[in-house]
């Protein structure tokens, strides 16, 4: 199956090489530096700007820096939930349907500031974790079951994802 690189500019996601702490860390390193970058990447967007889509009919650089947002905060608490819950079945979330609600229109800056919060506890969870943690499964009601290296390789790529769409959509 072949992606539309523009849709996928990072391509599908990948499962982790390794299941070890240094994946781990790993991880956490590349989610600091994702967070880093997107704030520097929207640092001082104007209105038309952040109108801007990476292809025709896609979100917006704004719409994409607030779906980022709640997603690594659902994906931070699917996490949690997943080392605290026996058989936990995550929960899905009607992205679009969150986009249309009213706080979707605040301003980019305080979608960033949630994804900088929430990727503080990605990054303390991952770098505090055993590896044998995440061996701990759990139920995708459209994905099935899974280990928790598959949650961490999927939230890991979802951050990077969206910022490379955005970067598309700003010409970067």
């Amino acid at each position: 199956m072949t992606l539309d690189p523009r849709r996928y500019p990072l391509g599908p996601i990948q499962d982790l090489l390794g299941q070890d702490a240094a994946t781990l860390a790993e991880v956490a390193t590349r989610m600091e530096g994702a967070a880093r970058e997107w704030r520097e990447v929207l640092a001082d967007l104007d209105p038309e700007a952040l109108a801007r889509t990476f292809r025709p009919g896609s979100w917006t650089v704004g719409q994409l820096a607030h779906h980022t947002a709640d997603a690594h905060l659902h994906g931070l608490n699917r996490l949690r939930y997943a080392l605290t819950t026996e058989e936990y079945v995550i929960q899905p979330f009607d992205q679009e349907a969150w986009l249309t609600l009213p706080d979707a229109a605040l301003p980019v800056a305080v979608a960033l500031d949630l994804l900088d919060a929430v990727n503080a506890h990605w990054i303390a969870l991952l770098r505090g974790l055993r590896p044998e943690q995440l061996a701990r499964r759990v139920t995708h009601p459209q994905e099935g079951e899974q280990d928790l290296w598959r949650l961490v390789a999927k939230h890991d790529w979802h951050l990077r994802h969206h910022l490379a769409q955005v970067r598309l959509a700003l010409g970067r």
